[in-house]
């Protein structure tokens, strides 16, 4: 028997200007068989020449040009609906990729038939493909499902990162992204539904890197994701329970991670517009890359965000002394604070 077809969805729009590298990391992997559908949102830019001349060049290339725009997550679902493989990869125009990673991949689902997606640990890397950091996620091969999604609703970090995952088209089922929905986090919701039924793998490698672009993060606080965040979670708890009644208990919990998770993203948030300028350091956070500064009615609404889910008698004696400190003006322990985050992370169990 020869080996399963991987099916590689690229939804791309207006992203010339990595696309081309990005492609030739996705044509370099060494496994076949391999189809490539490229699904072009409606680009203005270099996009279509770009796709046209590879799929010239590649037979493995199916390029598609929608008349309509699809929207982000539309864009993905006809990707998934569009490819024929046993296995599905999702990757994104802008990021690069090892040439072995697709092979590793499928190696890992081959010799673990419960695990319904896997991924691995990434790099991150700048507008200009210089490196930044890494996610390194010191988490067992093999979770099982639930354990899953609990790990994440704990940390806010999922070891799945949708651009650098290989999903079992058959523990994927009828489960696509909410086109409706808001866009942060929605990929969250797509692995919880996969993680009901099936296990999830991680290779404890870095296969990829993952672009950070500078200005797309300009736009996005942690405050105005907060939103996405809490809007998609906790929608998802609610299916959850209606599908598992049984398990209400542990739904009622996952809406408590929500808020402890929601409470110290925002007093990062908070505590890092206090940070002094970190010079030549290597950011810690794709926020502290973005380098944006909060206006004061920014910083005025993540605290209001932050009072909400200070729901414990420990947030709310540290939500009162932030408040006060920024009252008396005596933010530097706040800074402080910002400027170990990998620190504070380990203290409160949110790495």
């Amino acid at each position: 028997m020869g080996n399963p077809l991987v099916s590689i969805g690229v939804p791309t729009a207006n992203r010339a200007s990595y696309l081309r590298e990005s492609l030739q990391s996705i044509r370099a992997q060494d496994y076949e068989p391999l189809e490539i559908v490229i699904s072009d949102n409606c680009s203005h830019d270099e996009t279509e020449q770009i796709c046209r001349k590879a799929a010239a060049e590649d037979s493995r290339i199916r390029y598609v040009r929608q008349p309509q725009p699809l929207g982000l997550y539309g864009n993905h679902n006809y990707c998934i609906e569009a490819s024929r493989g046993e296995l599905l990869c999702l990757f994104h125009d802008d990021d690069e990729r090892d040439p072995g990673m697709v092979r590793t991949y499928v190696d890992f689902l081959g010799a673990h038939p419960d695990v319904g997606v896997v991924s691995s640990d990434w790099d991150l890397i700048d507008d200009d493909g210089r490196w930044i950091g890494a996610r390194d996620h010191a988490v067992p091969t093999v979770t099982p499902g639930r354990a899953y999604i609990e790990r994440t609703l704990w940390t806010g970090r999922s070891s799945v990162g949708c651009p650098g995952a290989m999903i079992r088209r058959s523990a994927l089922g009828d489960v696509r992204f909410d086109e409706q929905g808001a866009i942060g986090f929605g990929d969250f919701v797509v692995w919880f539904q996969i993680a009901e039924r099936h296990a999830i793998g991680h290779v404890n490698r870095r296969l990829w890197r993952y672009r950070i672009h500078k200005k797309s993060f300009s736009r996005r606080t942690i405050e105005s994701l907060s939103h996405d965040y809490e809007s998609n979670l906790r929608r998802y708890c609610k299916e959850y329970e209606r599908r598992w009644p049984e398990h209400a208990a542990e739904a009622s919990r996952w809406h408590g991670l929500i808020d402890r998770h929601l409470f110290w993203a925002l007093m990062y948030e908070v505590a890092l517009s206090y940070r002094p300028v970190a010079g030549d350091e290597v950011p810690q956070t794709i926020f502290e890359f973005a380098g944006y500064t909060l206006t004061d009615d920014e910083r005025r609404r993540a605290l209001e965000q932050a009072r909400r889910y200070a729901t414990t008698p420990g947030r709310r004696a540290l939500f009162s002394a932030a408040a006060l400190m920024i009252r008396a003006g005596l933010t530097w322990p706040l800074g402080f604070a910002a400027g170990h985050a990998r620190r504070v992370r380990r203290v409160v169990g949110t790495r």
